[in-house]
């Protein structure tokens, strides 16, 4: 049995069903089931499905005659295995570190369901979303509250950017709705929220979100049709606020819940021109290219360090708010144990002095960071103040190691950091005067 099931309905995904599996299985969180079940395609899907689940044990290819997405999902459902549920849909992908931050946030902190930032994929531009601004543990009543904000977006409607718990699934017999088309995430979604108390809000993007050709965003429909096909749902969604609200308090709140009717979507559109969309590759930072033949080389070696840490850095970066170069420093800081000075900091991070500055003024506005008196010491020191954030940074340095040293050996690691440290030393009586 495996932690995590991940269920994909795939239906004619010749085109896209690799570049998702691919994804699935390059997650550094590997105690995964992962459950493709074909729903009567007329392409090769099926044959691809087949060849991936032969090649790893943890992929289950499933066939099925023809019968919608909600029965493909709730068959992933009576299959699944795990304690933990995870949806994508064939269309899309996720980011390398998905599952494991979905775990985490959902074991860690004892939540019922974890919701999680995504990005929004349209041709090459990419953006990401999230409708809840502030990351961490919060109750049912306040993620109903939030939802009343902006109830039509995709960040509470889908199923793709949460983790659920199967055993609350399999109690309550929470299922998809074959009867209805339309919204069938969203009353999955709401039916599951009657029984939980916490949700964890994770400010990470952990899904790619493809706009494909037919999907509601892409067609060419007015507000009229959208309101009829809403009507189908607005019983479930005022059903659920009925049975989380006291009775006044639904009373005063009603005309807000029923705005559902009207409401649009916030987080569909990834525009070319908005600040917050980058080209696709570059939405965590530069994007990383790898050259086979120079794959040996020292250069490449250290250029995919970098680059990996970085990304680990980011996720940080996303729940605090902050930018990459503000955590850079905070993570040096905090490993350093001690005071650093400007010149110091920018020669170790490779940051520009006049940008450690202004990150350093920012942070210690913030109370991440503490520095000396300039009247009682000339050259000022910065030092890091322990917080919240101490476990974060820790998980950075257990996750990078955790991927550098995949298939490792407990001996090899233990040689390999043996050889780093005489190198290191070999250039320390080079360099360091």
């Amino acid at each position: 049995m495996s932690t995590v099931s991940i269920i994909v309905p795939v239906y004619n995904g010749e085109k896209v069903l690799r570049r998702c599996v691919d994804s699935i299985l390059a997650q550094d969180y590997r105690d995964i089931e992962v459950l493709l079940i074909d729903d009567g395609s007329k392409d090769n899907s099926y044959a691809i499905m087949s060849e991936y689940a032969e090649k790893d044990p943890r992929i289950v290819a499933i066939h099925k005659e023809n019968g919608g997405v909600s029965s493909t999902r709730n068959l992933g459902l009576e299959k699944a295995t795990g304690k933990y549920i995870q949806f994508i849909d064939c269309d899309d992908w996720l980011p390398f570190d998905a599952t494991k931050l979905l775990l985490r946030s959902m074991t860690e902190n004892k939540a019922d369901m974890v919701v999680g930032d995504f990005y929004r994929v349209v041709d090459d531009n990419v953006s990401k979303k999230g409708s809840i601004a502030d990351g961490g543990l919060i109750s049912r009543k306040e993620y109903a509250e939030n939802m009343l904000l902006t109830p039509a977006d995709f960040y509470y409607g889908v199923i793709w950017n949460k983790l659920y718990k199967k055993e609350i699934i399999d109690k309550y017999k929470v299922r998809m709705d074959n009867r209805i088309s339309f919204c069938e995430d969203m009353i999955f979604n709401l039916e599951y929220l009657l029984h939980v108390n916490d949700i964890y809000v994770l400010k990470a993007p952990i899904y790619y979100y493809v706009k494909t050709e037919g999907s509601l965003v892409a067609q060419n429909f007015n507000l009229q049709k959208i309101v009829k096909m809403k009507t189908s749902v607005i019983k479930y969604y005022n059903d659920f606020y009925k049975n989380i609200l006291d009775e006044a308090d639904y009373e005063v709140r009603k005309p807000v819940i029923y705005g559902y009717l009207l409401a649009v979507s916030t987080d569909s559109f990834s525009l070319p021109f908005a600040l917050d969309t980058k080209k696709l590759g570059q939405e965590d930072g530069e994007k990383v290219y790898f050259e086979e033949h120079y794959a040996d080389s020292e250069q490449m070696f250290n250029y995919l360090c970098d680059h990996m840490f970085e990304r680990l850095l980011n996720t940080v970066a996303s729940k605090y708010k902050l930018e990459i170069n503000d955590v850079k420093i905070l993570y040096l800081l905090y490993t350093l144990g001690k005071g650093c000075g400007y010149d110091e900091i920018s020669s170790l991070t490779g940051i520009p002095v006049p940008s450690c500055l202004l990150s350093i003024t920012k942070m210690v506005t913030q109370g991440f960071v503490k520095i000396s008196n300039p009247l009682e010491d000339v050259n000022v020191k910065c030092t890091y103040i322990p917080s919240a954030m101490d476990r974060d940074l820790q998980k950075v340095q257990f996750d990078y190691n955790t991927i550098c040293y995949e298939g490792l050996s407990a001996e090899e690691v233990k040689k390999y950091r043996e050889i780093k440290h005489k190198v290191v030393e070999n250039l320390r009586k080079t360099l360091v005067k």
